[in-house]
């Protein structure tokens, strides 16, 4: 009597938001293991394949409206072969496609294996040098201005960190809303993470980072001190 093969597992797989030396030695072992790599943009994937001398196949994932979403990779799965799921850049799932498939794939019972890695949230988090529990994450800031002004203000009834993705363009409504809102809250900016131009900016105000932007060029992360007290004191609570 034959055994019943065990389905394949599918490995999350965080790789790096710019710095190439960021990739991890785990992350190059399970792309060399696995039968196929499930992407964001094939051209990206294969970018960074290429520098690692990678030759394993890759396929685009789109969100699947279908009955069944992603049917032929769950059959696949299903027989034993194992894949792993990756973003352009950083961490899938963090603001960015991919957790249409991770959810389909556990609810068919795949085995999901997180390898975890690069991330623009946890990057300024660890030198924000503030106490970051709670932490609230917002992801990129919805498109549209009175929704985006609704993310903002909803995020005023939680005491702690708030932090959020902007997009380059947008940043020039961004700084108003922030001083209307926030007016006496401590602003760190990344800008570029872990690439050439890196910037790690810190603001007493959103008054002083309008006065003084910084640089409207590359990727941001934001993060607003939104406590009753300033962390610059001794008013910071620490395990360590």
């Amino acid at each position: 009597m034959a055994h019943k093969r065990e389905s394949g597992n599918l490995y999350v797989v965080a790789t790096p938001i710019g710095n190439m030396g960021d990739i991890t030695l785990r992350a190059i072992e399970i792309f060399k293991e696995v039968e196929l790599v499930l992407c964001e943009s094939t051209k990206e994937t294969k970018s960074l394949f290429h520098k690692l001398g990678i030759v394993t196949p890759v396929l685009a994932l789109y969100k699947d409206h279908s009955e069944s979403p992603y049917a032929n990779v769950l059959d696949q799965l299903k027989k034993g072969k194992s894949m792993a799921l990756v973003s352009d850049a950083g961490t899938p799932g963090v603001s960015d496609p991919g957790s249409q498939m991770v959810r389909t794939a556990r609810e068919n019972g795949i085995p999901i294996i997180p390898v975890p890695g690069a991330s623009a949230l946890t990057a300024l988090l660890s030198v924000s040098g503030f106490q970051v529990n709670p932490t609230y994450f917002l992801g990129f800031l919805s498109e549209k201005p009175s929704k985006k002004r609704r993310e903002l203000e909803k995020a005023k009834e939680i005491e702690g960190l708030i932090v959020f993705y902007e997009s380059v363009h947008k940043l020039p409504r961004l700084y108003p809303l922030l001083e209307e809102l926030y007016p006496e809250t401590e602003v760190l900016v990344g800008r570029e993470l872990t690439k050439a131009f890196e910037e790690v900016l810190y603001y007493a105000n959103p008054r002083e980072l309008a006065e003084k932007p910084p640089n409207a060029k590359g990727e941001f992360v934001f993060l607003l001190n939104h406590r009753k007290k300033s962390l610059k004191g001794n008013s910071d609570s620490s395990d360590m």
